[in-house]
């Protein structure tokens, strides 16, 4: 299948780390030309030096899971010859992805304004620790400072302990995918003005609007939400249990959900106990009734626990690591969330395996045809579909502004 959703649309991917690159990816699968457009004095993209390297051919793969079907090229910004490159892919472009910290394309050269001067169509998607404006804007912003400014750092780990932060980059994560969400609702738009427009998006509010309840509960109900370890504050049993070899999770959401489950453990009377006859009851005594849970499970293995608490239609599940999880065969082979893709054009053959993305879709399903692009690897084509000569183009190499 050839066609797909974003056929025809470039992106110019002026991003590093994982929140923008995380969003143009997307993109990419959905089948944008992504150019990745990397500081060729630098080194390109911070992360092509990161950890984990695959073994043959030493290459990122924290790098190679990110940036994979991106084409790239690589300019010094600050030089003339960079500049005049980068306006002539600007005026090309549908959108521009960037997450430098705010100010820094206007001191390039390249801010929102001067890139609409070259291209009024462009959707320009900026993504940053607090925003484009604000008191916070000029502050570098990373995954951790989000987590804790947002507020999912004081709800985060068991009471009594630390503020934690969540095992993943939520707030990357989380700001991409706005990003991404933003980025498509535009360019929707623009079919019917013509027009594009500057988007905004910031880590911090992005984990603040994904505090949800919580904040409802702050705002409304005069609670201050704290730490409750795996414990669900409006359901219960909605927790982490054990087993004798291990743990598994239960999410029992409504009062059915636990006639059934009472009755499947031989303790019909608990859901007529009136410490668990109802949500807000169960709630009050969740710690006897997790006791109760663990005695009942403590001749039991984790599996076994689940195979029974699914037979009876209440949620549960084994609680994986990362190696249990990528030998889930309905994750990452039915579900295809690992895939392969072609290695870079780095004279090895192979392929390489990465993270699928989660979005399916009937009719124009993502597709992964190329790997991560070499530092630099498609400045002849993308330029010479723009119109320079290989003379001007060995120009700019000699005056070290491509690579």
């Amino acid at each position: 299948m050839s066609e797909r959703l974003l056929d025809g649309i470039r992106v110019l991917d002026f991003t590093q780390f994982l929140a923008g690159p995380y969003c143009s990816q997307f993109l990419a699968d959905m089948g944008a030309e992504v150019i990745k457009v990397e500081n060729l004095k630098s080194g390109g993209d911070f992360v092509r030096n990161a950890q984990p390297r695959e073994p043959e051919g030493g290459l990122s793969m924290y790098f190679g899971n990110l940036n994979r079907n991106k084409k790239g090229v690589a300019l010094d910004l600050k030089s003339a010859g960079g500049k005049e490159l980068f306006a002539k892919l600007v005026a090309s472009a549908d959108v521009l992805v960037e997450n430098m910290r705010p100010g820094v394309m206007a001191k390039l050269g390249f801010g929102y304004e001067a890139c609409r001067r070259l291209n009024p169509a462009l959707i320009f998607a900026s993504v940053s620790g607090f925003g484009q404006y604000g008191p916070n804007s000029y502050r570098p912003g990373y995954d951790l400072i989000a987590q804790a400014m947002g507020g999912s750092m004081s709800i985060t780990g068991w009471p009594g302990s630390e503020p934690t932060r969540a095992g993943m980059a939520i707030g990357d994560l989380m700001a991409g995918q706005n990003l991404c969400i933003a980025i498509c609702a535009s360019l929707y738009k623009r079919r019917e003005t013509g027009k594009g427009q500057q988007i905004d998006v910031a880590l911090v509010d992005s984990i603040f609007s994904g505090m949800e309840a919580k904040i409802m509960n702050y705002l409304y109900g005069g609670k201050m939400p704290e730490k409750t370890g795996n414990r669900y504050i409006t359901s219960a049993p909605y927790d982490s249990y054990r087993a004798k070899d291990d743990y598994y999770v239960i999410a029992s959401g409504t009062d059915a959900h636990f006639i059934k489950f009472s009755a499947g453990m031989g303790m019909p009377e608990l859901a007529r106990d009136p410490r668990f006859c109802d949500t807000p009851s169960r709630n009050q005594n969740w710690e006897a009734l997790k006791q109760i849970i663990n005695d009942w499970s403590s001749d039991k293995t984790a599996a076994e626990c689940v195979a029974l608490i699914d037979s009876w239609g209440i949620p549960a599940a084994p609680i994986y690591n990362c190696a249990q999880a990528c030998a889930d065969a309905n994750i990452t082979q039915v579900r295809e969330m690992l895939v392969k893709v072609p290695r870079p054009h780095d004279g090895r053959e192979g392929t390489l395996t990465v993270i699928g993305n989660p979005i399916k879709m009937s009719e124009y399903p993502c597709q992964y045809t190329k790997g991560a692009p070499l530092l630099g690897e498609d400045n002849a084509s993308i330029f010479r579909a723009l119109g320079f000569s290989d003379e001007q183009l060995a120009a700019y190499r000699a005056q070290g502004a491509i690579n």
